[in-house]
């Protein structure tokens, strides 16, 4: 049970909880987390050293913003003495390393279908420059299809913490537009300012993927 003072925080810190549940639900329905799979966050804008991430083994089609809960970026560790007992998801890690690399403040994570068969098409790649397209301008600070955008490619990896330093190098290190990374057979993690931007960054991924699967269907 979550307190009336804990609640009370959560509004203030993180008044985008209730879109992002929606977007979940959302997300669930057009394929996105079958099987409880996915995970979601949030960075608070008033207090950068927290964030919400989603509770584990959720039924997404079921998702409310109670289960989101709060976590500290620093260490990993819920922030409510009410919420121990409940689990955030088992790849927090993935979400506070992003955070702590980037200036990002939403976290959404896909299995969608066509983001597995993308990576498929560039095997052993590690970084991947998607192509050229229109659509590119959907990605928040890009004005032109004549950009690179580059989506980091990880291989999957049950050691959360050695993959989430493996993720914080390298997003660390790059220089070219990142909005996302993929990890072979698992899923896409894309990220942006805000709810609304980073649901605006995943379609965009969603549109090049299926195009790219697509083309690689007609190309004997």
């Amino acid at each position: 049970m979550i307190s009336t003072a804990s609640t009370l925080t959560e509004n203030l810190d993180f008044p985008e909880a209730l879109a992002l549940s929606h977007l979940v639900r959302d997300l669930n329905s057009k394929g996105h987390n079958p099987a409880t799979s996915g995970n979601y966050s949030l960075r608070s804008k008033v207090n950068t050293s927290r964030s919400l991430v989603s509770e584990s083994g959720i039924d997404k089609s079921l998702f409310t913003e109670k289960n989101l809960l709060s976590v500290n970026i620093a260490d990993g560790k819920l922030s409510f003495q009410e919420d121990k007992g409940r689990k955030s998801s088992d790849e927090t890690g993935l979400h506070l390393a992003i955070y702590k690399t980037t200036s990002a403040n939403c976290v959404l994570h896909s299995h969608l279908l066509e983001g597995l068969l993308f990576a498929e098409l560039y095997p052993e790649q590690e970084n991947i420059f998607l192509p050229s397209l229109e659509l590119l301008k959907g990605f928040k600070g890009v004005k032109t299809h004549e950009t690179q955008v580059l989506i980091p490619c990880f291989d999957n990896a049950q050691d959360i913490g050695e993959l989430s330093q493996r993720v914080s190098s390298v997003l660390s290190s790059v220089s070219s537009n990142v909005y996302g990374f993929l990890l072979r057979g698992h899923g896409l993690y894309v990220w942006g300012d805000s709810v609304k931007d980073a649901k605006r960054h995943l379609e965009v991924f969603e549109y090049i993927f299926k195009y790219q699967v697509a083309l690689g269907r007609m190309i004997p």
